[in-house]
């Protein structure tokens, strides 16, 4: 699973709208939003829209947004002892 920032999420939908070949306004009317949102939602220009309108948006074109734990990053602690460890067995 890959990381996707708001702009490559909307390419991903317009690719996904293009192949099931939907306008916007088609898409927009099947998801109840406006066609401008679906818009701002491709060109990545719509960070306020709401979690419930993207879902909707996904559901009408058999997509879904999924949500993971980030891997956790190493502490400045977790680093040195990491590099003492090498050094030791170097």
């Amino acid at each position: 699973m890959t990381y996707m920032d708001l702009e490559q999420i909307g390419q991903r939908i317009k690719a996904q709208r293009k192949q099931r070949q939907l306008s916007q306004h088609a898409l927009a009317r099947m998801a109840g939003l406006s066609r401008l949102t679906i818009n701002q939602l491709e060109r990545g220009g719509a960070a306020d829209l709401g979690a419930r309108k993207l879902e909707r948006v996904l559901n009408v074109l058999g997509l879904e947004l999924s949500v993971r734990d980030l891997s956790p990053r190493p502490t400045l602690d977790d680093l040195l002892a990491e590099q003492r460890r090498k050094s030791g067995a170097a």
